[in-house]
């Protein structure tokens, strides 16, 4: 074999990984970083822009209802204190309850207008660091004022997610309603309830909804 066709003979493999490697760059992942707050959809399904919309939507129409300045006249004016509760997923979807959970956390946490209490989930941790700061406290390793102890809800925020969907083949129309509740917890009275909706129309989707 001739020293040309030995070169041909070499320059042939590199020259289909080269092909591949050119195939794999450009159907790679392409990436870009976006505004957080930016509404936008890929499957159609509920998502973050969701969450926000509807808690924020919901929380602003709670306390602008008469049960808060209610609760303040019959308390030298002092803020309720909320507890978020069992917000449940009726829909088919799976749905992140953390991140409404969250969202409507922040907006009550942000309003100012209340006072808002730790969850269930956290509250075996703050209670063993509640216990660790009296244990200090006996040996004045943190302030004695430890001893008052931790202060309670008034009021209890609970809510469900549901949807309806009406699909033929690729396209459908998914209609979501959320529905919060505020409950009283000295008697058990409902003191307000919201609902927030939102639509879907889902043009050309693989997925069923």
């Amino acid at each position: 074999m001739s020293r040309g066709r030995r070169v041909i003979g070499r320059a042939v493999p590199l020259l289909a990984l080269s092909l591949v490697v050119a195939l794999l760059a450009g159907c790679g992942t392409k990436v870009q970083n976006v505004d957080p707050s930016t509404e936008g959809y890929v499957s159609g399904r509920w998502n973050d822009s969701d969450a926000r919309a509807t808690s924020e939507e919901l929380i602003q129409d709670c306390l602008t209802r008469p049960w808060l300045p209610e609760f303040r006249g019959g308390n030298d004016g002092a803020d309720p204190r909320i507890v978020v509760g069992e917000i449940q997923n009726l829909t088919s979807e799976h749905i992140s309850k953390e991140v409404f959970m969250n969202e409507i956390e922040r907006v009550l946490t942000n309003s100012g207008a209340v006072r808002f209490v730790a969850d269930p989930g956290i509250r075996d941790a703050l209670l063993d660091e509640v216990l660790w700061q009296r244990d200090m406290a006996k040996g004045e390793g943190v302030a004695p004022d430890v001893e008052r102890g931790v202060t309670g809800a008034d009021f209890m925020l609970t809510g469900t997610i549901t949807s309806i969907a009406d699909q033929v083949k690729g396209n459908a129309i998914v209609y979501y309603q959320v529905d919060l509740s505020l409950t009283d917890l000295r008697n058990w009275e409902k003191v307000w309830y919201g609902s927030a909706k939102r639509k879907h129309l889902v043009e050309g989707s693989k997925i069923r909804f």
